[in-house]
């Protein structure tokens, strides 16, 4: 019996619907060989592959490698080990116990469970398919994959390794959780995804539509929600930026906040929107709005600037140049251009403390008083009310040295 022809490759033709990708993997075959019968079965085997310059792409070994008469292109091959090479230097090492093995125009094709080591970022992928294309250098896994590095793990439904831009993208139910002492834990949710290298920063929601979500899923964190169209999460500061429609959910207590821009610092537990920003706490009955807005997490408090408050069961709306909301403890630290209103009175001052449980008001500079019924207008430097009581105490500089004590109506 004659012996069968060496192994043919496959050429692989992959592409992305919109941004060069396929859902399943697609091959030219190759033209029809006289057939054998019967089976051929290969020891300590060796793979290699070369371009046009006589450089490397892989380099594969194999303790034993069936060659399957029903399939003229396909290796059985057990314990794979070796390497994959791009511009002559190794980028990635593999290793299988049983898989199967296509190579053809320096394009290799291996399925079944596979490991993955990314010799640069000092990572690994495992995948039950994986393409290596040589002369790109780029891998291609598809099918219950997962890759883990020091700094993230990601999942996905597809997934692009590319060693020479350095840069790794991910399609379709992508996962990715952090492994950063201070981010343990935190997990960021999204339809695309690419990870520059080498600036170390992912890039998320940035292909097509779907949105990205990032959790905090331990800790104080636990309960955490952060929404947006974009996010770019930069793993060596830890600082992630959300863009579009941005939606945060804060726990313990409630507050949502919403702004087309929000960046999370999150070794300092800090929100930061730079852009004009909502805020709403059902539980407080207060909404506001602010051209800027910084949410200190550890300590429970907000600062806004040029911002606006309205309280629903005190009726009351308070508009200032800054805003210090210490939130579990419902008080509220105002400067610069003071106003707050009532259906029928209006103070305004430079410096106000409104404690909104016990619905009292204390104001120092500048302070100017009027209500609408009786008319009544006075002037002073310090003035004191209570909101549900509907009485206030004006005093310094007013006509007459004792303090004025004014029933409102």
């Amino acid at each position: 019996m004659p012996l069968p022809k060496p192994l043919l490759p496959l050429c692989l033709v992959l592409a992305l619907a919109g941004c060069g990708w396929v859902d399943q993997w697609v091959g030219e075959e190759p033209s029809p060989e006289p057939e054998i019968t019967g089976g051929v079965k290969l020891q300590n085997l060796t793979l290699r592959q070369t371009n046009a310059k006589g450089e490397l792409l892989w380099l594969l070994q194999a303790a034993g490698a069936r060659y399957r008469d029903d399939d003229r292109q396909q290796l059985e091959i057990q314990n794979l080990t070796g390497e994959l090479k791009a511009e002559g230097k190794t980028a990635y090492k593999v290793q299988a116990k049983a898989v199967n093995v296509r190579q053809r125009d320096g394009q290799l094709w291996i399925e079944g469970r596979t490991t993955v080591t990314d010799l640069q970022q000092k990572g690994t992928i495992v995948a039950d398919q994986l393409v290596w294309q040589g002369d790109r250098g780029v891998l291609i896994a598809q099918k219950n994959l997962q890759a883990r590095y020091p700094q993230v793990t990601v999942t996905a439904k597809r997934l692009e390794a590319d060693s020479q831009r350095q840069e790794l993208r991910a399609l379709n139910a992508v996962q990715v959780t952090s492994s950063a002492k201070e981010a343990k834990d935190l997990q960021l949710s999204t339809e695309s995804l690419v990870w520059q290298q080498q600036p170390n920063r992912l890039l998320a929601g940035v292909i097509g539509q779907g949105g990205v979500t990032v959790r905090g899923v331990a800790g104080d964190r636990q309960g955490q929600r952060l929404q947006a169209q974009r996010a770019i999460w930069s793993i060596s500061d830890q600082v992630v930026t959300l863009e579009g429609g941005v939606q945060v959910q804060l726990p313990n207590p409630a507050l949502r906040v919403e702004g087309e821009t929000v960046r999370w610092l999150i070794p300092q537990q800090q929100l930061v929107s730079d852009r004009p920003v909502r805020v709403q706490s059902s539980t407080q009955g207060i909404q506001g709005q602010a051209n800027r807005g910084v949410f200190l997490m550890a300590e429970n408090r907000a600062i806004f600037d040029n911002a606006q408050i309205n309280s629903q069961p005190q009726q009351a709306q308070l508009r200032a140049q800054r805003l210090n909301w210490w939130i579990p403890q419902e008080r509220v630290e105002a400067s610069g251009q003071v106003e707050i209103q009532r259906p029928n009175a209006h103070l305004r001052t430079a410096q106000l403390i409104w404690r909104i449980p016990q619905q009292e008001v204390e104001a120092q500079g500048g302070v100017f008083y009027r209500q609408r019924n009786p008319r009544i207008q006075i002037q002073g430097q310090r003035a004191k009310g209570w909101l549900d009581r509907q009485e206030v105490i004006v005093s310094g500089n007013v006509q007459s040295e004792v303090p004025l004590r004014l029933r409102l109506p």
